[in-house]
Parts: C-alpha cells; sequence; structure tokens
C-alpha cells in the first residue's frame, strides 16, 4: 500500500543522519548533564510551589528523551556496547536527579505535599499506554526529516522526568508512598518509551545500520579515552611546572642564605 510504504519509508542517507544526530543528543557530554541540571532545578521548583506551567518549561528543555531513545536503537540492533552506553548515562541520570531534587527540596521552607505532585505518585496501567503512544511519536518524529520540532510536545506528554524528580523530593519528605510510587510511574514512563522506540526503529529498518552504529560508538570511546589522556597529560606537565617552580624557589632560598 503507498500509504503504508510512506510511514515506513527512510532511505539510507536520511537513517545514517538520524543515527548521528542519536549519538550526538544522548552524548554524555558537560552540555547534556548542564540541560539536564537546569531541567531538574526547574521542575522541582514548579513541583514545590504548586505550577504545571514551571514544571512544563522544565520538561520542555530537558534532554532525557534522548538516551532513551538511545536505548531503544541499541536494543533494536542487539548492540552491546550502545546499550551499556545509554544505561550507564540513564543510571546517572537517575542518581543525579534523585539526590538533586532531594536536597532542593530540603532547602525549601513552608513545603507541602500538593497536587502537582500527588498526581504524580499512583502509577496505573493507563500511564503505560500514554507513555507507548508518546514514544511512538518521539521516535518516529525523531527518524522522521522535517518532524523534529514535534519533540517538544512530545517530551512534554512524556512526562518522564516530573515523576522522578517526585521521587528523590519523597527522600526530604520521608515519606515511602511518595519515592516508591512516583519511582514506579517514572519506570513505567520509560519503559513504555523504550518499547515503543524499538517498535519504531525495527520497522523502519535501522538494523541494517548496526555496523555503522557500531563503529561510531567505538568511535566515541576512543575519542573519550584520547581526551581522558590529554587531560592526565596536561595536569601531568602542569604538577611538574609547579614542581620546578617550588624547586626553583627553594634553590634560590639556599643561595641567598649561603651568601
Amino acid at each position: 500500500m503507498p500509504l503504508k510504504k510512506g510511514f515506513l519509508e527512510i532511505n539510507q542517507k536520511e537513517k545514517t543522519e538520524v543515527v548521528d544526530k542519536l549519538i550526538e543528543k544522548s552524548a554524555p557530554s558537560y552540555d547534556f548533564f548542564l540541560m539536564y541540571f537546569l531541567a531538574v532545578v526547574i521542575t522541582c521548583l514548579g513541583l514545590l510551589i504548586n505550577s504545571s506551567a514551571v514544571v512544563i518549561g522544565g520538561m520542555l528543555i530537558s534532554p532525557i528523551l534522548y538516551p532513551l531513545l538511545s536505548l531503544a536503537m541499541g536494543i533494536t540492533i542487539a548492540d552491546v556496547k550502545l546499550i551499556r552506553r545509554s544505561s550507564l548515562l540513564l543510571l546517572e541520570i537517575v542518581v543525579g536527579t534523585l539526590i538533586v531534587s532531594a536536597l532542593i527540596s530540603l532547602l525549601v521552607f513552608n513545603r507541602e505535599i500538593n497536587p502537582e505532585i500527588l498526581s504524580r505518585i499512583s502509577p496505573n496501567l493507563a500511564y503505560f499506554f500514554i507513555a507507548l503512544i508518546a514514544g511512538l511519536a518521539g521516535a518516529y518524529a525523531f527518524a522522521k526529516p522535517g518532524l523534529s520540532e514535534i519533540l517538544p510536545g512530545i517530551a512534554i506528554a512524556v512526562a518522564v522526568l516530573p515523576p522522578l524528580v517526585v521521587s528523590g523530593m519523597g527522600f526530604s519528605f520521608l515519606n515511602w508512598r511518595m519515592i516508591i510510587g512516583s519511582f514506579g510511574l517514572f519506570f513505567i514512563n520509560m519503559v513504555g518509551v523504550v518499547f515503543a522506540g524499538v517498535l519504531v526503529f525495527s520497522l523502519l529498518g535501522f538494523y541494517e545500520k548496526k555496523k555503522y552504529i557500531s563503529q561510531k560508538v567505538i568511535k566515541e570511546e576512543k575519542d573519550l579515552e584520547k581526551e581522558k589522556k590529554l587531560n592526565q597529560m596536561k595536569e601531568i606537565k602542569e604538577m611538574t611546572k609547579k614542581l620546578d617552580e617550588v624547586k626553583k624557589i627553594l634553590t634560590d632560598n639556599k643561595n641567598e642564605k649561603k651568601l
């Protein structure tokens, strides 16, 4: 059918561009963590002041959708390195969010469990289907040229970040129902998005890009290792320079004493 062909039609060049963009957007870079940290802060404050508009603002700048799609791509092509890379980034995101949101919540006076918080501590199957549909839209929009402008709206629909922030806030409230319920909602949303991503990337035939993706991930690892070694060499040079300066000062002091 022409309609079916149109939905699933994507050429090799477009697939390569999608892969390049996904690897770049989901890279564990300083920019990624900065934007995510700001998104967590904004979302946490929005929840604490019971403002849905502020919470939406936090979701809009959050880059959490990219590592979820990256994990989906790794599962689709059965690439262990990409799965590990995405999983480690998501683990860092989860731990960092729990810590930051708990600390922010502790610093706020007159805090209370308001409707914005309560709405994210009771997971159910409906949330999974919402995440699944939003994930289908997100993965398809990311893979299709010209549809990327709707990704911010999809990020709001998925709503992965707020329940994770609420889970972190639960530690400051010492409320286990908050912690477990909201984390359960986060997990349901995450699974829905990843499952949807696997479905879309499989239908679009991204498995044939497995070799190219593997090479990209390996190259990234080598570049990071090279950058790490260069930074270590710079640190060693700086330390050596400082030691030489100290030695020079000590030598000069000795010479002055002799005179």
